[in-house]
């Protein structure tokens, strides 16, 4: 068995076969427009690999996709380090080649490769919609996963955003936000940010569904940025730095508009440490277990700290 990098026909090829499993509503050939795309995003084009676990014959027996994203580690002197670190996506394992442990040989597989070409190796992350059980075996560990969901509204009265937020101005904001007052984390660039807008391109596209009128907004020093899940109805919140609970209110309270403007359902965003304590008291606000979307984490150095304490914000989810 070996571990090699598909050709741009096999990605082709893989496209077919795995969308059964994240296709869904799009036919055979939208799925593959959608996935030929995100492949030609700057983001993707600058660090995203797709990976075959092939058989000693040339059969495929599991595949997955590798995205490059910044990490940073924190000294003993407070000054923090740039990194490598990655994130891994679309694992698959076609169902008759199941329970063989494919899957696990090529997780090991591509994380020995990650070491060796890391110029400064930090860790790989995955989010997991099957459990942690497959991932554990591979040196995973898992981080336990909230979410917080929010209907959609018109909602009236309150205190309005500063400004809303469009593509332009994803940089900028990322540039306005605190960055985790941790030992180590992933941090996004506006590039990943971008490559969430691009599928939110994508479906709007293909489905034929109007986009919301903003990606974000801005009240006082406090920022968040959103995107549409049109797959769930959904808007997405991928980034919120709310310097108290009042500004978080006023952002998601702008959320819910946009969301309902959009013809969206409701509003999510990933419970992180540094929001927690804001949220509980934002009107409407139900704190649930997420179903799938699991963080995990698999130091490439000694030394990290424990995958529980590192912060996971949507933007960081491929």
């Amino acid at each position: 068995m070996s571990l090699v990098l598909a050709t741009d026909a096999q990605k082709a090829q893989r496209d077919a076969v795995t969308h059964a499993a994240w296709g869904s509503p799009l036919s055979v050939p939208q799925y593959q427009e959608r996935e030929a795309r995100l492949r030609a995003h700057p983001w993707s084009r600058e660090g995203m690999n797709t990976w075959l676990w092939l058989a000693d014959d040339g059969r495929v027996l599991a595949s997955c996709e590798t995205f490059h994203t910044d990490s940073f580690l924190r000294g003993a002197d407070g000054q923090l380090t740039q990194g490598d670190s990655y994130a891994i996506a679309s694992v698959y394992t076609e169902e008759h080649l199941r329970g063989r442990g494919h899957a696990t040989r090529l997780m090991d597989a591509v994380a020995v490769e990650l070491e060796q070409v890391a110029q400064r190796p930090h860790s790989v992350v995955l989010f997991s919609d099957v459990g942690a059980p497959l991932y554990r075996r591979s040196g995973y560990v898992d981080v336990p996963a909230w979410d917080w969901h929010l209907d959609a509204a018109d909602a009236l009265g309150g205190r309005p955003v500063d400004d809303g937020l469009l593509e332009t101005d994803v940089a900028g904001a990322l540039a306005r936000m605190r960055r985790p007052d941790v030992p180590f984390f992933l941090w996004p660039g506006a590039a990943q940010v971008d490559w969430h807008l691009e599928r939110e391109r994508i479906y709007a596209d293909l489905l034929a569904r109007p986009r919301p009128r903003t990606c974000g907004a801005v009240v006082g020093e406090s920022t968040a940025l959103w995107t549409m899940n049109a797959r769930y109805g959904e808007l997405v919140v991928l980034m919120l730095d709310a310097r108290d609970a009042s500004a978080a209110e006023v952002l998601l309270t702008e959320a819910r508009r946009v969301a309902h403007h959009a013809g969206l359902k409701r509003v999510v965003w990933w419970e992180e440490p540094t929001t927690a304590s804001l949220l509980g008291g934002v009107p409407g606000a139900v704190r649930v277990q997420r179903d799938g979307s699991l963080p995990m984490l698999r130091p490439l150095r000694p030394g990290l700290p424990p995958a529980p304490e590192v912060p996971f914000p949507r933007a960081l989810w491929v």
